[in-house]
């Protein structure tokens, strides 16, 4: 009777622990998903903009020193 009972809890702990285990690797691939490539993707698109926006600027300063 006593070794079922250990077998049990033994079974049912790994169940409980495989259980968490699944749930946060579906949570990080979530977050994963949803915030971090999205925030990866938001960032670069600025910094790309950044750098058209600057290269504009400079441009138009170089236009502004040839007229005088």
């Amino acid at each position: 009777m006593a070794s079922t009972l250990v077998a049990t809890v033994y079974w049912g702990g790994l169940l409980v622990l495989f259980f968490f285990w699944a749930y946060g690797i579906g949570s990080f691939a979530l977050d994963l998903k949803n915030k971090i490539i999205p925030g990866i993707v938001r960032y670069r698109r600025g910094r790309r903009a950044e750098a058209a926006e600057s290269e504009r600027e400079q441009e138009r300063e170089e236009r502004e020193q040839q007229l005088y």
